[in-house]
């Protein structure tokens, strides 16, 4: 496996344990056995992941089962101990599910799908294939569920051609959080926005824009904000519509493939019969952030903004 978003396969886990511990991975459980005081899990994936979110875990863990949309089949992994604590959080997955489809416009990528919350204090959170690892403690945890459900869209299905396309994953997932966040009232979207922007003006020149940025560590903290504000400003002029047809055309082209900035542009503009190469690339490759995306250019007006014609090589 290269750790790199480009590298999609098939994955098989076999994995023993003692049997009074349970195995977790990404993908369906196919099977297992038990010989004396071992088991054997094997769980594999039926269509491609990137390599670089896979997981595999081994604890004491309580599996949760339910049925999505569809009837997708969920399954979560919760430390034992945690089990009451936790099932509130986890039994919101199937509606989050619905959520996300309706925004999208196309049904859950994989064959499964849950969480797996680690045993410990767990204070970080990744959008594993079909098993987004993260801590479950309170209601601001949720927001975060969405984030990584997301990302089994964007990043995992539409996984990335170089790191530099990295907005592609970060930013529809940060946007979909915002936007989930207004209609269940918990933040209004006008003001995450405002606060977004406020922060790529406050730290653009120091990081360098989402497509070239000056330190390649920075390729999950930078690239949520600029990647959010642009989607938000698209949405805006081409309307709610035309902005879903465009999101559902380029999952669905690029599902189960690799995808660039490029390929959104190409997207946007053949779905919206407007050209919006330069607006998506202001804010993916601009030096300075661009005008408030509530209020955002149209294309003719973006035409004057400085933007690197091509992007730039990736980080590796």
């Amino acid at each position: 496996m290269n750790d790199h978003p480009s590298d999609k396969a098939r994955v098989t886990f076999r994995i023993t344990v003692p049997k009074n511990l349970t195995a977790v991975a990404t993908g369906t459980l196919r099977r297992t056995t038990t010989k004396g005081d071992r088991t054997t899990y094997v769980y594999g994936t039926r269509g491609p992941i990137p390599t670089e979110v896979v997981q595999v875990a081994v604890g004491r863990y309580k599996k949760i089962t339910a049925t999505g949309p569809g009837g997708l089949p969920l399954r979560s992994y919760v430390p034992a101990d945690q089990a009451d604590k936790t099932r509130p959080y986890v039994d919101q997955i199937g509606k989050q599910i619905a959520w996300v489809q309706k925004m999208i416009g196309s049904a859950y990528p994989y064959e499964t799908y849950g969480v797996l919350v680690p045993q410990g204090d767990y204070g970080a959170a990744l959008e594993t294939a079909t098993l987004s690892t993260l801590g479950l403690s309170t209601p601001d945890d949720v927001p975060t569920m969405i984030h990584e459900l997301v990302h089994q869209y964007f990043g995992n299905a539409v996984s990335l051609k170089s790191w530099d396309d990295m907005w592609i994953s970060e930013g529809h997932a940060s946007y979909y959080t915002l936007r989930y966040q207004e209609e269940k009232k918990i933040t209004p979207l006008k003001e995450s926005v405002e606060r977004t922007y406020e922060y790529d003006q406050e730290n653009r020149s120091e990081t360098g824009p989402p497509g070239w940025l000056k330190d390649p560590g920075d390729v999950l903290g930078s690239t949520n904000a600029p990647g959010l504000l642009m989607l938000h400003g698209l949405n805006q002029q081409v309307g709610e519509a035309t902005f879903q047809k465009i999101e559902k055309t380029f999952f669905e082209r690029f599902r189960h493939k690799t995808a660039s900035t490029q390929d959104y542009i190409n997207v946007a503009n053949e779905v919206s019969g407007r050209d919006f190469s330069a607006y998506i690339k202001s804010w993916i490759y601009g030096a300075k952030t661009p005008p408030y995306p509530t209020s955002a250019p149209t294309p003719t007006q973006t035409e004057g903004h400085k933007v690197r014609a091509v992007g730039p090589p990736s980080h590796t």
